[in-house]
């Protein structure tokens, strides 16, 4: 039995993911943790070099190796991953928000396609820079032929 891979990026609108809570104001020294801000942190060149970045830095075989559909069957699982941005753009405290719902191997590639990628763009707030707490989602699905 041949199987086919797809590995499909769902880039969620940050707003989806954040927090409905009002604006936090700081001090321009602040080193506090936002989840709504003015400008959200952005990988560099936005979201089609952000794609671009994860299909070319994703090993796609895995989706292929670890989810097993029968013939005519499409299996998909949606690693949803949170990290901080912090003012210079480095990325930091990868992890996977939801564990239990995809393969332990597909959630620790897309920790690592993050962890190794390039700075983002910094979030901004009240003109200056600031620490933002960063959702994404990576969308793994194989198809059985």
């Amino acid at each position: 039995m041949k199987k086919y891979f797809t590995l499909a990026l769902l880039i969620f609108s940050f707003h989806a993911f954040a927090q409905k809570d009002s604006v936090i104001q700081i001090n321009v020294d602040s080193d506090k943790v936002f989840k709504t801000v003015q400008i959200e942190a952005y990988f560099p060149g936005g979201t089609k070099a952000w794609i671009k970045y994860l299909q070319a830095n994703l090993n796609a075989d895995l989706g292929a190796k670890y989810l097993k559909p029968k013939k005519g069957e499409t299996i998909t699982q949606t690693v949803i991953v949170a990290f901080l941005v912090d003012k210079e753009g480095k990325i930091s405290e990868v992890q996977v928000l939801n564990p239990d719902d995809v393969h332990k191997k597909l959630a620790t590639e897309s920790v690592r396609v993050i962890k190794e990628g390039p700075d983002w763009i910094p979030a901004v707030q009240d003109g200056k820079k600031a620490i933002y707490r960063q959702k994404q989602s990576i969308t793994w699905q194989a198809t059985g032929e």
